[in-house]
């Protein structure tokens, strides 16, 4: 058994490495992957389809800013990132198309608060950075 493990080891030495030095090197996505969701403001009519189809709960609508300059609200989605599945059926009821998929899955979303986790329509909307520390939001 060890002279097996010896031989199998020596004929993998010439071979490329396979382990990848994430996150220096990332790993390439398929056109389907879902990410974190992203929100036009311009198109959503807040409806709430998007909360009542969410299998976990993990959307409300809330009153927020229809601009970073304006002082209108409106009903946007606000997604709990810490209780969603990324299961896509948010984005697939969506009546106007407002909800949409990106390729972010780790940039921003890995938090060590729960509360951290509470994707404002500011942030959906990428208004404010989904990186950036409390303090300076």
């Amino acid at each position: 058994m060890v002279l097996k493990n010896i031989t199998r080891a020596l004929k993998n030495i010439r071979k490329p490495r396979v382990t990848r030095m994430y996150p220096e090197i990332r790993s390439e996505l398929p056109e389907r992957f879902r990410g974190l969701q992203k929100l036009d403001k311009s198109k959503c009519i807040g409806c709430g389809i998007c909360a009542n189809t969410c299998p976990n709960c993990a959307i409300k609508i809330v009153r927020a800013r229809v601009s970073k300059d304006s002082t209108k609200t409106r009903w946007f989605p606000e997604i709990d990132v810490g209780h969603c599945l990324f299961c896509g059926l948010c984005i697939d009821q969506c009546p106007q198309e407002a909800l949409s998929s990106s390729k972010i899955y780790t940039d921003g979303i890995i938090k060590w608060k729960h509360e951290d986790l509470l994707f404002t329509p500011d942030k959906l909307a990428r208004e404010e950075p989904i990186d950036a520390p409390e303090a300076e939001q």
